[in-house]
């Protein structure tokens, strides 16, 4: 019996050593890294991390309210999300298409955006809480093949609260 779980253990050690759970301070949000990501410090960030292939992951937090993005019209919601990938758009430089779409994570407006900065793909996802935002952004290098957009998708698509915020 022993040696059994012992192997089942051994099968599963590389399954948890996959990922690792980066606590957000003060934030609601939960961030989930696949290896290969390594902290690293940038003055103004929540979370900073860095792969050897060049890509490159920010956490910001802006302190701003966000009621539009709650607003039981849609109408309100979509145009609260135009300006805010317009300003998304703004910070990617030499930019010329940005997709964009509104959706929910854990009952939190979620924005998703992907575009270029130079060249280089860039996904982001804006959690949009009632008093802050909270922004994750991978920038890709130009030579990241499908595999390494599929791996940031996956990122952007865990990034959310960890259990449900109320509505009300």
């Amino acid at each position: 019996m022993k040696r059994a779980l012992f192997a089942l253990l051994l099968l599963l050690a590389p399954l948890r050593a996959q990922a690792e759970d980066v606590e957000l301070p003060k934030t609601l949000a939960h961030l989930q890294l696949p290896d290969g990501w390594k902290a690293t410090r940038a003055q103004g960030l929540v979370a900073a991390y860095k792969r050897d292939d060049g890509a490159l992951l920010a956490v910001t937090r802006a302190d701003v309210p966000n009621s539009d993005a709650w607003s039981k019209k849609k109408a309100e919601r979509d145009a609260y999300a135009d300006q805010v990938a317009a300003g998304v758009k703004t910070a990617m430089t030499g930019t010329k298409k940005l997709t964009k779409k509104l959706g929910e994570m854990n009952n939190v407006p979620a924005l998703d955006c992907e575009g270029t900065k130079d060249g280089a793909p860039v996904l982001v996802r804006v959690l949009l809480f009632r008093t802050y935002a909270l922004s994750l952004a991978i920038e890709l290098p130009k030579s990241a093949d499908t595999k390494a957009m599929k791996d940031a998708r996956d990122i952007l698509a865990k990034f959310g609260p960890t259990k449900p915020v109320p509505k009300d």
